[in-house]
Protein backbone atom coordinates (compact mmCIF):
# COMPACT_ATOMS: atom_id res chain seq x y z
CA UNK A 1 0.00 0.00 0.00
CA UNK A 2 1.21 3.50 -0.77
CA UNK A 3 -0.64 6.16 1.18
CA UNK A 4 -0.77 9.64 -0.24
CA UNK A 5 1.24 12.27 1.59
CA UNK A 6 -0.92 14.09 4.10
CA UNK A 7 0.38 17.44 5.34
CA UNK A 8 -0.90 19.40 8.31
CA UNK A 9 0.47 22.87 9.09
CA UNK A 10 -0.17 23.92 12.65
CA UNK A 11 0.06 27.69 12.92
CA UNK A 12 0.95 28.71 16.46
CA UNK A 13 0.12 32.42 16.73
CA UNK A 14 -1.13 34.84 19.35
CA UNK A 15 0.91 33.41 22.21
CA UNK A 16 0.56 35.51 25.38
CA UNK A 17 3.73 36.00 27.42
CA UNK A 18 4.77 38.18 30.34
CA UNK A 19 7.03 41.12 29.68
CA UNK A 20 9.54 39.82 32.21
CA UNK A 21 9.86 36.48 30.41
CA UNK A 22 9.51 37.61 26.77
CA UNK A 23 11.31 35.16 24.50
CA UNK A 24 10.87 34.07 20.87
CA UNK A 25 8.69 31.01 20.21
CA UNK A 26 8.36 28.85 17.08
CA UNK A 27 6.10 30.17 14.34
CA UNK A 28 5.09 26.80 12.92
CA UNK A 29 4.83 23.16 13.89
CA UNK A 30 4.22 20.79 10.97
CA UNK A 31 3.33 17.11 10.80
CA UNK A 32 3.42 14.91 7.73
CA UNK A 33 2.10 11.34 7.46
CA UNK A 34 4.04 9.48 4.79
CA UNK A 35 4.76 6.02 3.47
CA UNK A 36 6.94 4.94 0.59
CA UNK A 37 8.45 2.01 -1.32
CA UNK A 38 10.43 0.95 1.75
CA UNK A 39 7.30 0.71 3.91
CA UNK A 40 4.45 -0.60 1.74
CA UNK A 41 2.50 -2.08 4.65
CA UNK A 42 2.25 1.06 6.80
CA UNK A 43 -1.32 1.77 7.87
CA UNK A 44 -2.82 -1.40 6.31
CA UNK A 45 -5.52 -3.67 7.74
CA UNK A 46 -5.53 -7.14 6.12
CA UNK A 47 -8.84 -9.04 6.11
CA UNK A 48 -9.15 -12.73 5.23
CA UNK A 49 -11.74 -15.53 5.13
CA UNK A 50 -12.56 -18.92 3.63
CA UNK A 51 -12.22 -19.84 -0.08
CA UNK A 52 -15.46 -19.15 -1.95
CA UNK A 53 -16.93 -18.05 1.37
CA UNK A 54 -17.03 -14.87 3.43
CA UNK A 55 -14.54 -12.60 5.16
CA UNK A 56 -14.40 -13.41 8.86
CA UNK A 57 -11.07 -12.31 10.38
CA UNK A 58 -8.52 -9.50 10.61
CA UNK A 59 -4.91 -10.66 10.23
CA UNK A 60 -3.28 -7.40 11.35
CA UNK A 61 -1.88 -7.39 14.90
CA UNK A 62 -0.16 -4.01 14.89
CA UNK A 63 -0.52 -0.79 12.91
CA UNK A 64 2.46 1.38 12.12
CA UNK A 65 2.72 4.94 10.81
CA UNK A 66 5.67 7.12 9.87
CA UNK A 67 5.30 10.67 11.19
CA UNK A 68 7.54 13.44 9.85
CA UNK A 69 7.83 16.52 12.08
CA UNK A 70 9.59 19.86 11.80
CA UNK A 71 9.34 23.33 13.35
CA UNK A 72 11.18 26.58 13.96
CA UNK A 73 13.69 26.57 16.81
CA UNK A 74 13.47 29.25 19.53
CA UNK A 75 16.22 31.49 20.85
CA UNK A 76 18.52 30.42 23.67
CA UNK A 77 16.97 30.22 27.09
CA UNK A 78 13.98 28.11 26.03
CA UNK A 79 14.17 24.31 26.17
CA UNK A 80 11.73 22.57 23.79
CA UNK A 81 10.52 19.02 24.33
CA UNK A 82 8.64 17.28 21.51
CA UNK A 83 6.01 14.60 22.11
CA UNK A 84 4.52 12.60 19.19
CA UNK A 85 1.80 10.02 19.72
CA UNK A 86 -0.88 7.87 18.12
CA UNK A 87 -4.10 7.40 20.03
CA UNK A 88 -4.13 4.05 21.81
CA UNK A 89 -0.51 3.38 20.92
CA UNK A 90 3.03 4.37 21.75
CA UNK A 91 3.91 7.89 22.97
CA UNK A 92 7.36 9.14 22.04
CA UNK A 93 9.14 11.95 23.97
CA UNK A 94 12.19 13.54 22.43
CA UNK A 95 14.90 15.76 23.94
CA UNK A 96 15.84 19.14 22.48
CA UNK A 97 18.41 17.59 20.18
CA UNK A 98 15.60 15.92 18.20
CA UNK A 99 13.79 19.18 17.55
CA UNK A 100 14.70 20.63 14.13
CA UNK A 101 13.54 22.94 11.37
CA UNK A 102 14.25 20.07 8.94
CA UNK A 103 11.91 17.11 8.53
CA UNK A 104 12.61 14.24 10.94
CA UNK A 105 10.88 10.86 10.83
CA UNK A 106 9.33 9.19 13.88
CA UNK A 107 7.68 5.76 13.71
CA UNK A 108 4.52 5.22 15.77
CA UNK A 109 2.91 1.85 16.48
CA UNK A 110 -0.35 0.77 18.07
CA UNK A 111 -2.01 -2.59 18.80
CA UNK A 112 -4.73 -3.28 16.25
CA UNK A 113 -8.23 -2.02 16.92
CA UNK A 114 -11.10 -1.38 14.51
CA UNK A 115 -11.20 2.09 12.94
CA UNK A 116 -13.73 4.50 14.38
CA UNK A 117 -17.27 3.75 13.06
CA UNK A 118 -16.02 0.97 10.76
CA UNK A 119 -15.79 -2.84 10.74
CA UNK A 120 -13.22 -3.98 8.14
CA UNK A 121 -14.70 -7.50 7.94
CA UNK A 122 -18.17 -6.11 7.25
CA UNK A 123 -16.83 -3.62 4.70
CA UNK A 124 -15.09 -6.39 2.73
CA UNK A 125 -18.18 -8.62 2.75
CA UNK A 126 -20.38 -5.73 1.58
CA UNK A 127 -18.06 -4.98 -1.35
CA UNK A 128 -17.90 -8.65 -2.35
CA UNK A 129 -21.71 -8.93 -2.16
CA UNK A 130 -22.10 -6.15 -4.74
CA UNK A 131 -20.10 -8.04 -7.40
CA UNK A 132 -21.12 -10.78 -9.81
CA UNK A 133 -19.81 -12.71 -12.79
CA UNK A 134 -16.27 -11.97 -13.95
CA UNK A 135 -15.96 -9.06 -11.51
CA UNK A 136 -16.68 -11.38 -8.57
CA UNK A 137 -14.19 -13.97 -9.83
CA UNK A 138 -11.49 -11.29 -10.04
CA UNK A 139 -12.37 -10.03 -6.53
CA UNK A 140 -12.08 -13.56 -5.08
CA UNK A 141 -8.79 -14.20 -6.87
CA UNK A 142 -6.92 -10.89 -6.47
CA UNK A 143 -8.78 -9.10 -3.69
CA UNK A 144 -9.45 -5.37 -3.38
CA UNK A 145 -7.75 -2.55 -1.43
CA UNK A 146 -9.50 0.70 -0.56
CA UNK A 147 -8.99 3.65 1.77
CA UNK A 148 -11.03 4.50 4.86
CA UNK A 149 -10.59 8.09 6.05
CA UNK A 150 -10.61 9.42 9.59
CA UNK A 151 -9.64 6.07 11.07
CA UNK A 152 -7.20 7.00 13.83
CA UNK A 153 -5.92 10.12 15.57
CA UNK A 154 -2.30 11.18 15.84
CA UNK A 155 -0.82 14.31 17.34
CA UNK A 156 2.19 16.23 18.45
CA UNK A 157 2.86 18.69 21.23
CA UNK A 158 5.76 20.90 22.21
CA UNK A 159 6.53 21.83 25.84
CA UNK A 160 8.48 25.05 26.22
CA UNK A 161 10.26 25.61 29.55
CA UNK A 162 11.36 29.20 30.04
CA UNK A 163 14.45 28.47 32.13
CA UNK A 164 14.90 31.75 34.02
CA UNK A 165 14.85 31.06 37.73
CA UNK A 166 12.95 31.96 39.84
CA UNK A 167 10.31 32.79 37.21
CA UNK A 168 10.40 29.57 35.17
CA UNK A 169 7.27 28.98 33.15
CA UNK A 170 6.00 26.04 31.18
CA UNK A 171 3.87 26.32 28.06
CA UNK A 172 2.45 23.46 26.00
CA UNK A 173 1.03 23.63 22.49
CA UNK A 174 -0.80 20.62 21.11
CA UNK A 175 -2.38 19.81 17.77
CA UNK A 176 -3.81 16.54 16.44
CA UNK A 177 -5.39 15.16 13.28
CA UNK A 178 -7.06 12.04 11.94
CA UNK A 179 -5.26 9.76 9.51
CA UNK A 180 -6.63 7.27 6.98
CA UNK A 181 -6.07 3.53 6.85
CA UNK A 182 -5.94 1.11 3.94
CA UNK A 183 -8.28 -1.89 4.16
CA UNK A 184 -6.94 -4.80 2.10
CA UNK A 185 -9.53 -7.50 1.39
CA UNK A 186 -7.31 -10.45 0.47
CA UNK A 187 -8.36 -12.69 -2.41
CA UNK A 188 -10.24 -15.55 -0.78
CA UNK A 189 -9.38 -17.82 -3.73
CA UNK A 190 -5.78 -16.61 -4.09
CA UNK A 191 -4.45 -20.08 -3.20
CA UNK A 192 -7.05 -22.04 -5.17
CA UNK A 193 -5.45 -23.55 -8.26
CA UNK A 194 -7.27 -23.28 -11.56
CA UNK A 195 -8.30 -26.68 -12.96
CA UNK A 196 -6.17 -27.72 -15.89
CA UNK A 197 -7.98 -28.63 -19.12
CA UNK A 198 -8.21 -32.37 -19.67
CA UNK A 199 -6.05 -33.76 -22.45
CA UNK A 200 -8.27 -36.79 -22.92
CA UNK A 201 -11.66 -35.11 -22.94
CA UNK A 202 -11.97 -32.39 -25.60
CA UNK A 203 -14.17 -29.40 -24.77
CA UNK A 204 -17.83 -29.95 -25.61
CA UNK A 205 -18.88 -28.84 -29.06
CA UNK A 206 -22.04 -26.78 -29.59
CA UNK A 207 -25.12 -28.84 -30.32
CA UNK A 208 -25.91 -29.08 -34.01
CA UNK A 209 -29.59 -28.77 -33.21
CA UNK A 210 -29.14 -25.27 -31.73
CA UNK A 211 -30.92 -22.90 -34.12
CA UNK A 212 -28.94 -19.97 -35.54
CA UNK A 213 -29.40 -16.52 -34.04
CA UNK A 214 -31.17 -15.20 -37.15
CA UNK A 215 -33.49 -17.17 -39.40
CA UNK A 216 -33.31 -14.63 -42.23
CA UNK A 217 -31.24 -11.53 -43.06
CA UNK A 218 -31.23 -9.48 -46.28
CA UNK A 219 -29.47 -6.38 -47.55
CA UNK A 220 -30.82 -4.46 -50.57
CA UNK A 221 -29.94 -1.12 -52.22
CA UNK A 222 -31.97 0.95 -54.72
CA UNK A 223 -32.09 4.57 -55.95
CA UNK A 224 -34.62 6.76 -54.15
CA UNK A 225 -34.11 10.25 -55.65
CA UNK A 226 -33.20 11.40 -59.20
CA UNK A 227 -31.46 14.63 -60.27
CA UNK A 228 -31.00 16.11 -63.79
CA UNK A 229 -27.39 16.52 -64.90
CA UNK A 230 -27.35 18.11 -68.36
CA UNK A 231 -28.93 15.60 -70.73
CA UNK A 232 -28.85 12.87 -68.10
CA UNK A 233 -30.90 11.76 -65.13
CA UNK A 234 -28.78 10.50 -62.27
CA UNK A 235 -29.67 8.97 -58.88
CA UNK A 236 -28.93 11.58 -56.19
CA UNK A 237 -29.69 9.32 -53.22
CA UNK A 238 -29.57 5.58 -52.57
CA UNK A 239 -31.83 3.84 -50.10
CA UNK A 240 -30.27 1.00 -48.06
CA UNK A 241 -32.59 -1.67 -46.65
CA UNK A 242 -31.55 -4.16 -43.97
CA UNK A 243 -33.89 -6.90 -42.74
CA UNK A 244 -33.39 -9.12 -39.67
CA UNK A 245 -35.59 -12.01 -38.60
CA UNK A 246 -34.59 -13.53 -35.25
CA UNK A 247 -35.12 -17.04 -33.89
CA UNK A 248 -35.13 -15.70 -30.32
CA UNK A 249 -35.26 -12.42 -28.48
CA UNK A 250 -32.32 -10.22 -29.51
CA UNK A 251 -30.98 -6.84 -28.39
CA UNK A 252 -28.16 -5.09 -30.15
CA UNK A 253 -27.27 -2.44 -32.71
CA UNK A 254 -26.94 -2.09 -36.49
CA UNK A 255 -25.09 0.28 -38.82
CA UNK A 256 -24.61 0.82 -42.57
CA UNK A 257 -21.07 1.44 -43.87
CA UNK A 258 -19.95 2.68 -47.27
CA UNK A 259 -17.31 4.80 -49.05
CA UNK A 260 -16.49 7.56 -46.52
CA UNK A 261 -19.89 6.88 -44.97
CA UNK A 262 -21.29 5.65 -41.70
CA UNK A 263 -25.00 5.75 -40.96
CA UNK A 264 -26.45 6.51 -37.57
CA UNK A 265 -26.50 3.54 -35.19
CA UNK A 266 -29.89 1.87 -34.91
CA UNK A 267 -30.85 0.23 -31.62
CA UNK A 268 -32.37 -3.25 -32.05
CA UNK A 269 -34.81 -4.81 -29.62
CA UNK A 270 -36.41 -7.82 -31.27
CA UNK A 271 -38.83 -9.95 -29.29
CA UNK A 272 -38.83 -13.71 -29.67
CA UNK A 273 -39.48 -14.82 -33.26
CA UNK A 274 -39.67 -11.15 -34.29
CA UNK A 275 -38.21 -9.15 -37.15
CA UNK A 276 -36.94 -5.63 -37.84
CA UNK A 277 -36.44 -3.45 -40.93
CA UNK A 278 -33.57 -0.96 -40.88
CA UNK A 279 -33.33 1.83 -43.48
CA UNK A 280 -30.45 4.16 -44.33
CA UNK A 281 -29.71 6.73 -47.05
CA UNK A 282 -26.55 7.46 -49.02
CA UNK A 283 -26.14 10.77 -50.94
CA UNK A 284 -24.66 10.54 -54.45
CA UNK A 285 -22.38 13.12 -56.11
CA UNK A 286 -21.84 13.33 -59.88
CA UNK A 287 -19.14 15.01 -61.97
CA UNK A 288 -19.81 15.78 -65.64
CA UNK A 289 -17.18 14.39 -67.98
CA UNK A 290 -15.53 17.35 -69.76
CA UNK A 291 -12.42 18.46 -71.62
CA UNK A 292 -11.46 18.53 -75.27
CA UNK A 293 -11.04 14.77 -75.41
CA UNK A 294 -14.55 14.12 -74.13
CA UNK A 295 -17.28 13.21 -76.55
CA UNK A 296 -20.09 15.72 -76.90
CA UNK A 297 -22.70 13.30 -75.61
CA UNK A 298 -20.60 11.72 -72.83
CA UNK A 299 -22.45 11.54 -69.51
CA UNK A 300 -21.21 11.30 -65.88
CA UNK A 301 -19.04 8.25 -65.30
CA UNK A 302 -20.64 5.27 -63.58
CA UNK A 303 -19.72 4.72 -59.92
CA UNK A 304 -18.97 1.36 -58.34
CA UNK A 305 -19.75 1.44 -54.63
CA UNK A 306 -19.31 -1.17 -51.88
CA UNK A 307 -21.58 -1.16 -48.80
CA UNK A 308 -21.85 -3.24 -45.63
CA UNK A 309 -24.65 -3.88 -43.12
CA UNK A 310 -23.31 -4.85 -39.66
CA UNK A 311 -25.25 -6.17 -36.67
CA UNK A 312 -23.67 -6.41 -33.20
CA UNK A 313 -24.91 -7.59 -29.80
CA UNK A 314 -25.24 -5.50 -26.62
CA UNK A 315 -21.53 -5.90 -25.85
CA UNK A 316 -20.53 -4.57 -29.28
CA UNK A 317 -19.52 -8.00 -30.63
CA UNK A 318 -20.20 -8.39 -34.37
CA UNK A 319 -22.75 -11.18 -34.95
CA UNK A 320 -23.74 -10.59 -38.58
CA UNK A 321 -22.21 -8.74 -41.53
CA UNK A 322 -23.55 -8.50 -45.09
CA UNK A 323 -21.73 -6.94 -48.10
CA UNK A 324 -23.17 -5.62 -51.31
CA UNK A 325 -21.48 -3.91 -54.27
CA UNK A 326 -23.51 -1.81 -56.71
CA UNK A 327 -22.67 0.05 -59.92
CA UNK A 328 -24.67 3.25 -60.27
CA UNK A 329 -24.91 5.06 -63.62
CA UNK A 330 -26.98 7.81 -65.24
CA UNK A 331 -29.57 7.45 -68.03
CA UNK A 332 -29.77 9.78 -70.99
CA UNK A 333 -33.01 11.69 -71.25
CA UNK A 334 -35.12 10.47 -74.15
CA UNK A 335 -36.93 12.93 -76.40
CA UNK A 336 -40.16 12.10 -74.61
CA UNK A 337 -38.54 13.15 -71.28
CA UNK A 338 -38.73 9.63 -69.84
CA UNK A 339 -35.76 7.86 -68.31
CA UNK A 340 -35.30 4.14 -68.13
CA UNK A 341 -35.19 3.03 -64.45
CA UNK A 342 -32.52 4.47 -62.24
CA UNK A 343 -29.64 3.29 -64.34
CA UNK A 344 -28.29 1.29 -61.42
CA UNK A 345 -26.96 -2.22 -61.75
CA UNK A 346 -25.85 -4.55 -58.99
CA UNK A 347 -22.65 -6.64 -58.96
CA UNK A 348 -21.92 -9.49 -56.53
CA UNK A 349 -19.82 -8.56 -53.49
CA UNK A 350 -16.31 -9.93 -53.18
Amino acid sequence: MKMRTLLLGLMLAGVVQSAANAVSVPDTLELMMQTGPDSPDLGVIKVDGQPNGRYDQVLTDELEYDVHVRGDRPDDGVIPYLRVWIEGGEVEDYAPAHWSSDWKKYTLTMPYRDPEDADPVKLCNNRLKKTSGAERDAFLKKGVTFSHSGAYRIGASVKWIIDRFPNSEENVWREDMTVPVKIKCLGLNRNVKEPKPSRTNPPPTPSRTTPPLFSKTTFEIEPSKIVKDGKYLCPSELRLYGYIEANAAFEGKSIFMGPHYLSAITELDISRDGSRNVIGTYPMKWHQVGGLAAQANAGPAAQKLAFRFNVSDQDGKLVKSMDKTVTVSCSKIKPSGAAVGGGMTTAPAN
